[in-house]
Parts: C-alpha cells; structure tokens; sequence
C-alpha cells in the first residue's frame, strides 16, 4: 500500500521538477525577445549631378588699350553664381580658341599673328586660358577657392567673383565691329558637382 503512494510522490516531485524547468527555459525567450525590440534606420540624401544649379557670365568683355593689354569688368559683375541649396565646387576649366585667335601663355612676347593670354579665376587664383585648352581642360577639384557654399548665404560666398587680365598681340582681325560687341576670341566651359570636391 506505501509502494503506490511513494510513485505517486515520485511522480509528483518529476512533474513539478519538470514544470519549474520549463517555467525556467520559458524565461529566457522572454529576455531575448525583449533585446530586439529596438531598430535603427540610417536616413541619408545626396545630391545628384543633373540636379545642380548654377549660373556662369554669358560673356567677359575685354577692352584692349594701344599697348595690347586688355581691361575687363569688375569681378562684382562677372560671377559664378551657385543656385543650388547645398555646395558645389568648379572641377574643371575648359578653354576653346575661336575665330583666327591663338593662345598662348604670353601674347607680348608671342610670335602668331591674333595672339591672346589672358587669366580669369577668384582673386589670387586666376587661371592661365592656356593651359586650359588642353583637352581635358584644367582640373580644379582640388582647389579650394573654386567652392561655393549653399544658395543665399549671408557672406556672399554662394558664388565666385572672377578677376580677369590679359593681352593681345599682332592683331589683324576687326576687333571694333560695327556694333561694338568686339570679336569672340575663346569660349569657357565649366563644370560643376555637388559639394566641396577640395583636399588639403
């Protein structure tokens, strides 16, 4: 009679051994679940090429004195100008000679007939057009003073103010015209990409 009773104590104490195993194993999900209730999502933007925004001169209109040096406008009239709401950065010059007109690094001394030299760039870092008519054109996406900073920015650094100077030499060519619009001698290429492309 006491053999019954002592399996059924036995079975009992398995049960409940059994039952406070599984409570225990339960506990641990639990813990687990709860560290992996928490995600991160980077949120980034970018700025793609096609969407900058710019404005360059239409046109540098130099005036050449008797002695072949030429006088261009003030650098508060020539700009390039950033329309963008973020930074961008010139990265390359491209300089293309038009008409009879040649350039060189220096008109004065300079043996071609319609010669050329002139430099255009923000001030104390004007570039020399020769060297810009190679066919890549210049690079520039190292050169700090080439950045502009966002669209409207109180210290006027949206844009770069472009100091020019140059001469000519050995002029044949009609440089009055009737209408006073002188005669194109280069077209400038510039290109642009979304922020500050300048190391140090």
């Amino acid at each position: 009679m006491n053999t019954p009773m002592n399996l059924s104590g036995a079975r009992a104490l398995a049960v409940g051994a059994g039952l406070t195993l599984a409570l225990a194993m339960g506990a641990a999900p639990t813990a687990a679940m709860a560290e992996v209730r928490v995600g991160t999502t980077d949120v980034t933007v970018k700025a793609d090429i096609s969407n900058v925004s710019f404005k360059a001169p239409t046109v540098i209109p130099f005036a050449a004195k008797a002695d072949g040096t030429l006088v261009g406008p003030s650098d508060k009239t020539i700009t390039i100008d950033n329309l963008s709401a973020y930074g961008i950065h010139v990265t390359n010059m491209k300089v293309t000679a038009k008409n009879d007109w040649t350039i060189v690094a220096d008109a004065k001394t300079g043996s071609a007939q319609n010669s050329i030299d002139f430099k255009v760039g923000p001030d104390k870092a004007e570039k020399d057009a020769s060297s810009a008519t190679q066919t890549t054109g210049l690079d520039l996406s190292k050169d700090e003073s080439f950045d502009m900073k966002y669209k409207g920015i109180a210290d006027g650094t949206d844009k770069i103010k472009l100091n020019v100077s140059g001469h000519v030499a050995r002029v044949t060519r009609d440089i009055y015209h009737a209408g006073g619009t002188g005669d194109q001698v280069a077209s400038i290429t510039w290109t642009v990409e979304p922020g500050a492309h300048a190391t140090s």
